[in-house]
């Protein structure tokens, strides 16, 4: 009897064993085993720009993985896209694994900026590689291209503006205008390794309001995820050609602590490193300053707000749309749990809140149809019309043309129109009903 059992368990191993050994010659990814590429069979698939079959492969290669080994497995899948130079390929693949698994859209806007960070190469032409990114994600894409230009550069952040400036595909969309010049924030804070106040001097060079509050917020991004050693940086084969741009490859959060003359963090105060920033800078650190008390807090948001409730008065707003931002990131856009959270604050600033959660929803897929859904679920008068005001804000980065912002705002119920143009610059009559910062 014991024999047959011993039998029957070696059959069982034998066969699972085969089993495992066929998938993995079918491409499919083994827990403790190395990797495996794409197979060729997927070629035609990969030349036809198919997505859907290529989105497929990703999650059965995957399946038998978890955690991190698991979003490892799917970052694996879109690199190796990248690395033939199918850069939208990859990120359309990102899209429709988005779509079928929450857990990729949470962590999305890391996977995009892993793309666009392989996405360029010493010698490229880094207006041609940008403009294969989209805004999937945050539009992490563009971000990881300027990363990785900048790492390879050196410092030089009005060199990069400048190209921001001369392709015109960027210079004529305020969006992608925008990206570029955040992604400088990003690139910057990571050549510096996490001195903050130096990278912020880098983006003052940049020499206009529109440049440097965008650089100002790619930086303090950069600042809450880097310190936190969940930044990607470029690992690059060719040295660079300033030495203070490091290869960042090995960079850790006990590192950077190392390294740095501007601490990272500084526990017990929930408003660092606004608390310690020079009032030009203020603005941008608390739109991201959420992201830093949650460190602190936990995902307790209503110890968030009180937070915001310390800040000076002037910034509590902004802070207030901060906990909106990543109330959307971390409720993965569900727009009844972002309206809970954004609730346990003060009311007195709750509509700032539900502009971070519009704002973030439209970021994400550069879709205005997005906020406007969001906007229609808010109650209170205040709070649809700060949220409507923010969508018309949006519009008018999205799209030059007035007619474009217009139709954006022809689909708002008649009683937030006015708050919908006068947030997109289509009027200047202020809708009573707005709430001042």
């Amino acid at each position: 009897m014991i024999r047959k059992i011993l039998w029957g368990l070696l059959a069982t191993g034998v066969a699972g064993l085969g089993f495992a050994l066929f998938a993995y010659s079918q491409g499919a990814a083994i827990p403790g085993r190395k990797l495996p590429p794409i197979p060729a069979r997927l070629t035609p698939a990969i030349e036809a720009g198919d997505s859907v079959t290529l989105a497929g492969f990703a999650r059965t290669r995957c399946r038998l993985l978890s955690g991190r080994t698991r979003r490892a497995c799917y970052e694996d899948v879109l690199l190796q896209l990248v690395e033939r130079n199918k850069i939208s390929l990859s990120m359309g693949t990102l899209d429709l694994m988005g779509q079928r698994e929450a857990a990729i859209r949470h962590f999305g806007h890391d996977y995009s900026h892993v793309v666009g960070i392989n996405a360029w190469s010493p010698g490229e032409n880094l207006g041609e590689v940008y403009l294969q990114c989209t805004e999937l994600f945050q539009s992490g894409c563009y971000h990881g291209v300027i990363q990785a230009y900048l790492a390879y550069e050196g410092t030089d952040s009005a060199k990069v503006a400048s190209i921001c400036q001369d392709t015109p595909v960027i210079r004529e969309s305020g969006w992608l205008r925008f990206q570029c010049v955040h992604g400088i924030g990003h690139g910057l804070l990571q050549t510096y390794t996490m001195d903050l106040p130096r990278a912020l001097d880098g983006c003052d060079k940049l020499g206009n309001y529109f440049d440097t509050e965008s650089c100002y917020g790619g930086a303090f991004m950069e600042f809450v995820v880097g310190g936190r050693g969940q930044s990607h940086h470029p690992h690059l084969e060719v040295p660079p050609r300033d030495t203070a741009a490091m290869d960042h490859s090995a960079m850790n959060h006990e590192a950077m602590g190392q390294t740095t003359r501007f601490k990272v963090r500084s526990p017990g105060d929930l408003l660092y490193p606004c608390s310690v920033l020079g009032d030009r800078y203020l603005r941008a650190c608390y739109q991201n300053q959420a992201g830093l008390m949650v460190e602190q807090t936990g995902l307790d948001f209503a110890k968030v707000a009180a937070g915001c409730d310390t800040a000076p008065e002037p910034m509590r707003p902004t802070c207030y749309q901060g906990i909106g931002t990543y109330a959307s990131g971390v409720t993965t856009r569900n727009a009844e749990e972002s309206i809970r959270l954004c609730s346990l604050g003060n009311l007195r600033y709750q509509a700032w809140c539900f502009v971070g959660v519009a704002k973030n929803f439209i970021d994400v897929t550069a879709n205005p149809d997005d906020g406007l859904a969001f906007c229609r679920m808010l109650g209170p008068r205040e709070f649809a019309t700060a949220c409507y005001n923010a969508v018309g804000e949006q519009a008018s980065v999205l799209y030059v043309p007035m007619e474009k912002r217009d139709t954006v705002c022809m689909k708002v119920e008649p009683q937030y129109s006015q708050a919908c143009r006068f947030g997109a610059g289509l009027t200047k009559d202020r809708p009573e009903a707005l709430p001042r910062r």
